[in-house]
């Protein structure tokens, strides 16, 4: 501060001096002596010419502060005007009409007809309902998406938000869809099956050339005057599709170039109260299903045909198919059969009438039952002993589209003819041994089927040898190498294969490799087998020569 008086004193006395030799000057030039007034007017000549100084650098000064200030204006406009130019490149880009509004709602800002456009919409029949829409959006800011109608329009998209303290509304006229229903036209012609339109009164309005091949009318124009239809009962189809119910896929039949063809027609009510028809052609499918039915009813035919019981089970368990055979062997209805039952009500109907096998634990063993449907499940045969005394052999198979396929035999005449057999087998066997001759009875296939101990015992041949039906070239291996090759067999074998076997019947006698003489007989018996009779007489030989020599002994 001291500084700032310091220098301000000192340019005044600076300027006192200035002023004293300008007064000096002035008295020197008016050529006389200074006097005070000539100081007092250098004082006012100075002062002028520091007041002048001032006032030009003051103009100056704020010449270019109004410079720098109309530069800033001028940017800041130039930033103003290019904001300005791109919004409304942007509003120009924008395909909508656009409505400001105030919160008044009077003189809206408006865009590409947006304020007239509004206008028609709050004077068309939804009025209300965006009259509301847009109190809420002016209200409480609330969006909203809403179509409206208006006189011209059938249908106006309208678009509500709010910016700031105004509500800008986007209106936008569904008249595009009429450009474009052309094109759509076209699809719809380039497609194979019929299409169709009939207006509110049900009479055709439109259709595409596939519907117009099918009812061999020439152009549209035909088919408009002559109200052409698929079928007679189509219009009544439409019919109920204008009232609201919607018809899928109901067939009908229609002669379309000389052949009848089957359709499944799908009619559908729109908006405006018409009704849109298309109809594809089944033809093929018809015929195949009704070859599958033809085919499922001559299977089900052949089924009952079968005396096996047949029963088929869904993947649910239930029953699907079945033959008569199987109603009869188990005592079955066929009204209860026809109701579907489960294989567990099956079981459990059955076990009521006694007609299973006996189980310790009837659950565990109805649970295995079950299993059969799963899998990983092993099916295998079985045989259930009824209570009654008869036997069911059962075989299960997995069914291709799901579940198990059950096949039922009664084998208990079988069982009976089995039982009969072997006992009759054991009847001859024993009957056979107590003869003391070898037997042995070779089947057309040349296996040994019968024979007897003593056979057994001529030939040195274990029954572990002699069991599972060998063949006659095994059974002569065995003989020949306990007793020698001596060509007895052979004898056999050609007898066993011989058209003409009465020739061999009543061999004779023939002598063993190890000394034995044996009688051979071979005997064709019914269904081509061969008996063979090995009768050892050696002993009764021995016994003949010995008596032979006794009296030449004694002579």
């Amino acid at each position: 501060m001291h500084a700032i008086v310091s220098a301000a004193v000192g340019a005044f006395v600076q300027l006192i001096g200035v002023v004293s030799n300008l007064s000096s000057a002035m008295a020197f030039v008016a050529d006389r002596a200074p006097t005070s007034g000539d100081f007092a007017l250098a004082a006012i000549v100075m002062s002028s010419v520091i007041v002048g100084f001032a006032c030009c650098a003051w103009a100056i000064v704020e010449r270019l502060r109004r410079i720098a200030s109309d530069g800033v204006k001028n940017l800041q406009l130039a930033h103003a005007q290019a904001e300005i130019r791109f919004r409304e490149a942007m509003i120009s880009a924008c395909p909508e009409a656009i409505a400001v509004l105030g919160v008044d709602l009077a003189a809206p800002l408006s865009y590409r007809g947006g304020g007239a456009l509004l206008q028609a919409c709050l004077a068309g029949p939804d009025s209300a309902t965006l009259a509301t829409k847009l109190d809420v959006l002016m209200a409480r800011g609330a969006a909203f998406t809403l179509t409206v109608r208006t006189s011209s329009h059938p249908a106006v998209s309208v678009r509500g938000c709010a910016i700031g303290s105004r509500a800008a509304v986007f209106l936008r006229a569904e008249d595009a869809a009429r450009d474009s229903e052309t094109d759509y036209r076209a699809i719809l012609n380039a497609l194979p099956m019929p299409v169709w339109l009939r207006n509110r009164n049900l009479a055709l309005s439109w259709a595409n050339g596939a519907f117009l091949a099918a009812t061999g009318t020439a152009t549209l124009r035909d088919a408009l005057t002559s109200d052409a239809t698929l079928d007679r009962s189509e219009r009544d189809l439409a019919r109920a599709a204008s009232e609201g119910h919607d018809v899928v896929n109901a067939k009908r039949y229609a002669v379309i170039d000389g052949q009848r063809r089957a359709l499944a027609m799908d009619l559908r009510r729109l908006s405006d109260a018409s009704v849109a028809g298309i109809a594809v052609d089944v033809t093929e499918a018809a015929q195949a299903e009704a070859r599958l039915r033809l085919n499922a009813d001559a299977t089900a035919d052949v089924m009952d045909r079968i005396e096996t019981a047949i029963a088929i089970f869904g993947s649910d368990k239930r029953l699907i198919a079945h033959n008569s055979a199987y109603s009869r062997m188990w005592g079955l209805t066929e009204d209860w059969l026809d109701m579907h039952p489960t294989l567990g009500d099956i079981l459990d109907h059955l076990r009521e009438q006694r007609r299973l096998p006996e189980q310790h634990d009837f659950a565990a063993w109805k649970h295995e039952q079950l299993r059969l449907f799963e899998e990983e499940a092993q099916h295998e045969e079985e045989t259930w002993h009824l209570p009654a005394g008869g036997s069911v052999r059962v075989k299960t198979y997995p069914y291709l589209p799901g579940g198990v396929a059950c096949l039922f035999e009664d084998i208990s005449e079988r069982l009976s003819l089995q039982v009969s057999y072997n006992m009759l087998a054991q009847m001859q066997r024993a009957t056979l041994n107590t003869v003391e001759d070898g037997m042995a009875v070779f089947g057309p296939d040349g296996r040994l089927k019968l024979h007897n101990d003593a056979f057994a015992r001529l030939w040195q041949l274990s029954e572990s040898e002699l069991s599972g039906e060998p063949l006659l070239t095994r059974v002569a291996e065995l003989c020949v190498a306990r007793t020698g090759h001596d060509g007895i067999w052979n004898i056999v074998a050609e007898a066993a294969n011989s058209a003409e076997p009465a020739r061999y019947s009543e061999w004779g006698k023939v002598t063993r490799s190890d000394g034995r003489i044996l009688s051979i007989s071979l005997s064709r018996l019914p269904l081509g087998a061969t008996l063979v009779i090995f009768a050892d007489l050696t002993d009764f030989k021995r016994f003949e020569t010995g008596l032979s020599e006794k009296p030449s002994t004694a002579a």
